[in-house]
């Protein structure tokens, strides 16, 4: 079975996939994904040919991003080009081996549920999320508001979960609830 973990920026979907790993399940990372379907010469084609920011062979990716961010059709259309080149990866992770999947989803949009039998939301405030990112990132707090502001809102990831993991205190309690998930709850 495929499932998806999701949830905002800075809510702890990576802690948890680490958790899953070191008990022993299987995952995988949309993100990194993507980072190698950049290096594909006929993504990078594509890319060249409908927005144009494609140098010396390779995406500028601050290029792309700022045409993307800026206009949500370009985003859609990015989205409508590279979302199946990921879910087909990940499909194809996925029948490597017998088991469950667990598959960090960043930027999870409710078309994105299709490609997975059940999602995990990883449940954080805002405040704490804010303050992670600075600490990780060295973002600042506008950006990382405008990053949240862009993503789905999180009552309509709560909504749409199986399973909602809380992580508003310690990474020992955070570990627990992981723990408990993969030992107790009955996924499919």
């Amino acid at each position: 079975m495929k499932i998806a973990v999701i949830g905002g920026i800075g809510s702890g979907k990576s802690r948890v996939i680490e958790c899953l790993k070191e008990l022993g399940e299987r995952t995988c990372d949309c993100d990194k994904i993507y980072k190698d379907i950049l290096a594909d010469g006929e993504y990078i084609r594509q890319i060249g040919q409908i927005f144009g920011v494609v140098k010396d062979g390779a995406i500028d990716k601050n290029a792309l991003a700022k045409i993307v961010f800026s206009d949500e059709k370009k985003l859609r259309q990015l989205n409508d080009l590279a979302h199946p080149l990921v879910f087909k990866r990940v499909e194809d992770i996925y029948k490597e081996q017998e088991g469950n999947l667990f598959v960090e989803v960043s930027a999870f949009e409710e078309s994105m549920a299709k490609y997975f039998e059940e999602i995990v939301y990883i449940k954080s405030n805002q405040s704490q999320r804010i303050e992670r990112v600075k600490v990780r990132n060295n973002f600042e707090e506008n950006y990382i508001l405008s990053i949240i502001s862009k993503q789905m809102p999180d009552d309509k990831m709560q909504e749409i979960a199986d399973f909602v993991i809380i992580n508003e205190g310690s990474l020992e309690d955070l570990d627990r609830q992981v723990e408990y998930l993969v030992a107790f709850h009955k996924f499919g």
